[in-house]
C-alpha cells in the first residue's frame, strides 16, 4: 500500500515543476522524460518532515516555493518534470518539540528528467550516495573527496591520541581548533579548482565567490577561470566568477596594522555616509544583521561605551547585512542605535570588499586610520577604549 499527496505547482525562472510524493511500494511506469527519485535513508524510524527547496542560479535558496513532505520509515519518492537541469537542497527535520539546528540534516543534489536513486543514512546524509545522473556523479566525486580528507584529518587525530605525550597533545588541540565546517569548506574548494573540467567545480567555486570570498583571493580565481574551457567560462556560473574578478574580488582580507577599504552606503535617510567621513576618530566598524543574536546583544554593550566615549572621539559606524529594510530600522529603534548606521542591501561591502562570512564582525580603527584590533568585544573592547582615551 502507499501514500498519495499532490502539492502545488512550482514556477522558477528557469523551470517549471509539479512535485508529487509516493511512499513504500508505490510503482507507476515511469517515462523517460520525467524525473523520479527514490529515497532510502537508513536509521529513521515513522514519518519524518523533508524540506525541499530549489536553489536559485545565484545560489540564493528559493524560500517562497518551499515544498513539505514526510519520509516514511525512511522511505520517500520525488517525481516531477523540469524544462533544465536544478540544485535541489533536502533538509530532513526530526520531529521534536524543541528544534535544535543541528538536529537538521541536509544534502544537495542535482537533479534533471531522470531516474534517480538516493541512499543515505542518519547522521551522515550530507554524503548520501545518489545515482542517475551524470551531473550528481560529479558531485559525488566532490563530496567523496572532502568526506574522505575529513576522515583523514580524524585519523591524524586518533593516532596522536594514543602517544600520550605533551607535543602530540599540543597537536590534537592545535587540530581541534579548525572547525569542521573550515575544513570542510577548504577541501570542497581544493577539489574544485583542481577539477576545471567539471561543471559542478565551477559551480561550487562560484558559491564560494558569493558565499566565503575571504577563502578566494583574486588570484586564486584567475588561476581558476583561466583553466576553464570556453564553454564552462561563458555558463552562468563562469560568468559570476569573472564579474568576482573584474569588479568585486580584492587581493586579501585586511589585517592588524592595514588601513580599512574607504566605502559609503546610505544610512536610513537615504544620505550616504562615507568611512572617511570619521577620519581623526576611533573608529569601530561593525557588522551586523537584525536576525543576528549575538549582534543585538553586543549592541547593549555598545550603547554604554557610545554613550561614555562618544565626547571624546569615539565613533561606531555599523553596516547592516538585511535583506530587509524594514526589519533593519526596526532593530536599530529597538537596539537604540544612535551612530551612524548603513545599509549594505547588496551586501558587496561586507561580503565581497571586506570579505565578511559570519557576524558579528569588527574592526577598531585608530585616529591615523590604521586597524588596530579586530572582533574585540564586551569587556575586551570596554578595556581597549579605556586604555585609548586614558580612562581610569
Amino acid at each position: 500500500m502507499g501514500t498519495l499527496s499532490k502539492l502545488n505547482i512550482m514556477k522558477q525562472t528557469t523551470f517549471f515543476f509539479v512535485f508529487i510524493f509516493l511512499f513504500f511500494f508505490y510503482k507507476p511506469s515511469v517515462a523517460q522524460n520525467k524525473f523520479v527519485l527514490d529515497g532510502y535513508v537508513k536509521g529513521y524510524d515513522g514519518k519524518v518532515k523533508l524540506i525541499l527547496n530549489f536553489v536559485k542560479p545565484n545560489h540564493e535558496v528559493d524560500m517562497e516555493n518551499e515544498q513539505v513532505l514526510y519520509m516514511v520509515d525512511g522511505r520517500f519518492r520525488i517525481e516531477g518534470q523540469f524544462s533544465a537541469p536544478a540544485l535541489l537542497s533536502i533538509r530532513i527535520r526530526p520531529e521534536t518539540i524543541d528544534i535544535n539546528p543541528r538536529s537538521f540534516e541536509f544534502a544537495f543534489i542535482w537533479v534533471d528528467n531522470k531516474k534517480m536513486t538516493l541512499y543515505g543514512e542518519k547522521g551522515n546524509f550530507e554524503f548520501c550516495d545518489v545515482t542517475g545522473y551524470y551531473r550528481q556523479d560529479e558531485n559525488e566525486k566532490s563530496n567523496a573527496y572532502t568526506r574522505d580528507k575529513l576522515n583523514d584529518y580524524q585519523r591524524i587525530i586518533d593516532s596522536l591520541s594514543n602517544l600520550q605525550s605533551a607535543e602530540a597533545i599540543q597537536k590534537i588541540n592545535q587540530m581541534k581548533s579548525v572547525s569542521k565546517v573550515y575544513l570542510g569548506n577548504k577541501y570542497r574548494l581544493d577539489y574544485s579548482h583542481n577539477n576545471p573540467s567539471s561543471f559542478v567545480s565551477v559551480y561550487n567555486y562560484s558559491w564560494f565567490t558569493k558565499w566565503l570570498p575571504e577563502m578566494v583571493p583574486k588570484s586564486h580565481a584567475i588561476g581558476f577561470y583561466n583553466l576553464l574551457e570556453d564553454s564552462l567560462k561563458n555558463n552562468p556560473h563562469g560568468k559570476q566568477i569573472k564579474n568576482y574578478i573584474e569588479n568585486i574580488s580584492v587581493n586579501r582580507k585586511l589585517k592588524i596594522g592595514d588601513r580599512p577599504y574607504e566605502f559609503s552606503l546610505p544610512d536610513s535617510t537615504g544620505k550616504e555616509i562615507a568611512l572617511s567621513a570619521f577620519k581623526g576618530k576611533v573608529v569601530l566598524l561593525d557588522f551586523w544583521a537584525s536576525g543576528c543574536g549575538p549582534c543585538r546583544k553586543e549592541h547593549k554593550n555598545y550603547v554604554q561605551l557610545y554613550n561614555r566615549f562618544n565626547k571624546q572621539g569615539f565613533e561606531i559606524f555599523s553596516v547592516s547585512q538585511d535583506r530587509s529594510r524594514k526589519r533593519w530600522v526596526k532593530a536599530m529603534i529597538k537596539d537604540n542605535i544612535t551612530w551612524p548606521s548603513t545599509w549594505d542591501e547588496t551586501m558587496n561591502i561586507s561580503k565581497y570588499t571586506y570579505l565578511v562570512s559570519g557576524i558579528p564582525h569588527n574592526y577598531l580603527i585608530d585616529r591615523d586610520g590604521i586597524i588596530i584590533g579586530e572582533n574585540i568585544k564586551g569587556n575586551d573592547l570596554e578595556k581597549t577604549l579605556t586604555r585609548l582615551f586614558n580612562r581610569n
